[in-house]
């Protein structure tokens, strides 16, 4: 793990994700959402970049999350988490890496995708939020976030007609010939599941949960997992 704090660290870093990260060319529509993961340097320390939205949105209130938002028609996934990022925090990636392979999928039943990169030192960023959508922004140490990782139970309370929409899309993205029926039986007996949680350094704000710690924890095991760190287990926990 020692690899994290060295002067290569970034490099390192970057080259450990590249086998999991694509560009998706296609072109999207406003039924898909896309987040940029934004990698950074604070106090020589290899951190991510969150925001905490304002309690005034209509949508995940006061959660914690990563710069992004709906996809306008005809954007591809990269193009819509540059915008996203520059609307509410102001800033630009000076380096883009590639989006995560797979998308994650909201209770929404959308495909929610993310693109990762560097932005520079964060203290030499102007970074500016946007007062109706950001509340504030902070960093975490990547080696911290490893070595935080929690997990909390949920129980699923998907309707049937969210189950069809979820198993048309896993036949969509599927390689393979699956049963529509067969898959909405296999997926719909899921009852409870486990999420990883990342607790925030700052003590008044939520924790780091739900789809962005989902992605944070892809991120992490795509990174660390030479060095032990283990892929999050969704079967819910005793």
């Amino acid at each position: 793990m020692s690899w994290i704090r060295g002067s290569n660290a970034l490099t390192l870093l970057r080259e450990r994700l590249a086998p999991k990260l694509v560009e998706h060319k296609q072109k999207l529509t406003r039924s898909s959402c896309a987040v940029f993961i934004p990698v950074c340097h604070r106090e020589d320390k290899l951190s991510l970049l969150y925001t905490k939205r304002t309690e005034t949105l209509n949508s995940h209130t006061g959660q914690i999350s990563f710069p992004g938002g709906r996809c306008d028609d005809g954007e591809t996934a990269r193009e819509t988490s540059i915008r996203e990022m520059h609307e509410e925090i102001g800033l630009s990636p000076s380096q883009i890496w590639g989006n995560l392979s797979r998308p994650v999928v909201s209770l929404k039943m959308e495909n929610v995708y993310a693109c990762l990169g560097y932005i520079g030192h964060f203290e030499d960023l102007q970074i500016k939020p946007c007062p109706d959508e950001v509340s504030h922004v902070f960093t975490v140490p990547i080696e911290e976030l490893v070595h935080t990782r929690a997990e909390k139970n949920y129980t699923n309370q998907r309707s049937q007609k969210q189950w069809e929409m979820l198993a048309d899309r896993v036949q969509a993205e599927s390689s393979e010939q699956i049963d529509r029926a067969e898959t909405i039986r296999r997926i719909s007996v899921i009852g409870d599941y486990c999420m990883p949680l990342f607790p925030s350094p700052i003590a008044a704000d939520p924790d780091i949960w739900g789809l962005t710690a989902v992605m944070t924890d892809r991120v992490l095991y795509a990174a660390f997992k030479k060095n032990g760190y283990k892929k999050h287990d969704f079967t819910p926990g005793q």
